[in-house]
């Protein structure tokens, strides 16, 4: 089942497949963990022509379709069971977001052993739980202000707002997926318009900030094989401009903010183009 579009995007394997990406229609996908909530379709041989794995799906998305709509209509003409990565030694658990140059967004999950498609009105996404858990959550913080939140009178006492950000009162600041989504709903709502598509990508970087997670922040209790700490940590953020078509990223190593302009590659090009995401963060003195 493989399509014709061209797309740049970010791999974590060292194989091309396509967690993170776009196509030249201006179609973006990105590819989330979602452990202990996915359960994959059921398969049996007559499906084999039509089957891909979990870690594939971006990848044909991206190849095949070009808009949100067309997505909706046919991802439910392709088989996805638990396929083992025979890397990891298991079938990797994920869900998707799905997102056209329209600004339409979806969400993609298999769950119970069937195919679910939820829109997406905010366009946020994090892991597990269910999508329309987050969404139901978000019901907790109908006390979201954008604004700081005036004085309040408490009998004869007056109580005044430490500082700035007092509408934002309460809104969760781990790492966890429930409340990374609530952060990410209100951060993205809040932020002021961009003027250009440059301004809107340095807005971008500066809300996915409040989702870089440092080593060590979110650790295992046990450790590995070796007596290293097992820790999650942020190996690359990204943004895309889907009306110009390029793929910005940066990595844990190197915070400076790269680019890769999909429209000044070789469209047609049959062979597969790969830009090294390595590097390690360069400081520039301004010492006088």
């Amino acid at each position: 089942m493989r399509g014709t579009h061209p797309k740049s995007s970010a791999n974590g394997v060292g194989l091309p497949f396509l967690f993170d990406g776009l196509n030249e229609k201006g179609l973006t996908v990105g590819t989330f963990y979602f452990p202990t909530s996915a359960k994959y379709m059921p398969y049996t041989p007559a499906d084999a022509v039509k089957t891909i794995a979990a870690w594939e799906v971006g990848s044909w998305i991206l190849e095949n379709q070009a808009t949100v709509e067309e997505v909706k209509a046919n991802i439910g003409k392709v088989v996805v069971p638990a396929v083992v990565f025979k890397a990891w030694g298991f079938s990797p658990e994920v869900h998707y977001i799905v997102t056209d140059a329209s600004g339409k967004s979806i969400v993609i999950e298999y769950v119970g052993g069937k195919l679910t498609l939820y829109d997406n009105p905010l366009g946020v996404i994090t892991n597990s739980p269910t999508f329309d858990w987050h969404m139901t959550n978000l019901r907790n913080y109908v006390n979201f202000f954008m604004n700081n939140v005036p004085p309040v009178k408490l009998g004869p006492l007056t109580l005044q707002p430490f500082g700035q950000g007092s509408g934002m009162l309460g809104i969760p600041g781990d790492f966890t997926p429930p409340s990374r989504f609530v952060r990410a709903a209100a951060f993205s709502q809040s932020v002021l318009p961009s003027q250009t598509g440059d301004d809107a990508v340095l807005e971008a970087f500066h809300i996915l900030n409040n989702f870089d997670l440092p080593k060590g922040s979110a650790r295992e209790q046990e450790k590995d094989e070796h007596g290293n700490i097992v820790a999650d940590y942020t190996l690359w953020t990204s943004a895309i401009d889907l009306k110009r078509k390029q793929f910005y990223f940066r990595t844990y190593d190197n915070s400076q903010i790269r680019m890769v302009d999909l429209t000044k590659m070789n469209l047609d090009g049959k062979d597969i183009v790969t830009i090294s995401m390595n590097g390690g963060e360069v400081i520039k003195s301004v010492t006088p």
